[in-house]
């Protein structure tokens, strides 16, 4: 309830307190009496789990049936796995519970409560994997298998590297970077990942150039198509 200040009458040395400014002292004090006691010095523990696990990043918003005030959960902190609401009072209280990735629920308790009150939440898409280092064929099968795919992918150099057949150089590439990062929740229907492959390395064949000297301009020729090589310009001077 809100508290509202009454109007204070003051008095001079001897005189006496009229009835009427006797009754505004003690509805003043009824009414903070009665705001104190709606803000409330109970607290209750809440557990949020996924999958058994406990999922960080919660947000609990504490909104009692009737009269009073909302109370948000403290962040999780040091060795805790529940979230604290501080400040509550007994009776009917309703608990917004949201984080992102999750749906949100809104939860119905009945205060005091001993244990913690247990909440589980439902994913609100797919979690992204870890592709760091994983060889860039082996990273598009694994996408695949978690029901996401990737919307395009550049190597280094910034050249597009194709998805739906995979160049045989790049096959084994690592995957250096990814959007969303892994773990973020995504709608598959909606969000496609950005890959980074390490650029594949194009090794020229090499060969050792024969000596040419005292040979003739067609023996020249000769050896160099021996060894994959072809005679160009040729210079003759006296």
């Amino acid at each position: 309830m809100a508290l509202e200040k009454p109007p204070l009458a003051t008095v001079e040395p001897g005189r006496p307190i009229t009835a009427q400014g006797w009754n505004a002292i003690v509805n003043a004090l009824g009414a903070l009496y009665d705001a104190v006691l709606a803000i409330g010095s109970g607290s209750v523990a809440v557990s949020v789990q996924s999958d058994g696990q406990p999922v960080a990043g919660v947000q609990i918003v504490a909104e009692p049936v009737g009269e009073g005030q909302p109370v948000a959960a403290l962040p999780l902190f040091g060795t805790r796995t529940t979230y604290l609401i501080t400040g509550v009072s007994d009776g009917a209280w309703r608990l917004d519970v949201s984080a992102p990735g999750f749906a949100s629920q809104v939860v119905e308790v009945t205060l005091p409560v001993n244990a913690p009150v247990t909440v589980n939440l439902t994913r609100a898409g797919l979690p992204v994997p870890d592709l760091f280092n994983m060889p860039y064929g082996a990273g598009l099968a694994a996408l695949s298998a978690a029901g996401l795919q990737a919307e395009i992918a550049v190597d280094t150099m910034g050249d597009e590297v194709s998805r739906a057949q995979i160049p045989a150089e790049y096959q084994n590439q690592p995957i250096l970077f990814q959007v969303p990062v892994a773990g973020t929740i995504v709608d598959p229907a909606v969000v496609r990942l950005r890959l980074v492959v390490a650029a594949a390395l194009h090794e020229d064949p090499i060969v050792t150039v024969p000596s040419l000297i005292g040979l003739t301009q067609i023996e020249a020729a000769r050896a160099l198509e021996k060894i994959g090589l072809r005679l160009g310009k040729v210079t003759v001077r006296s």
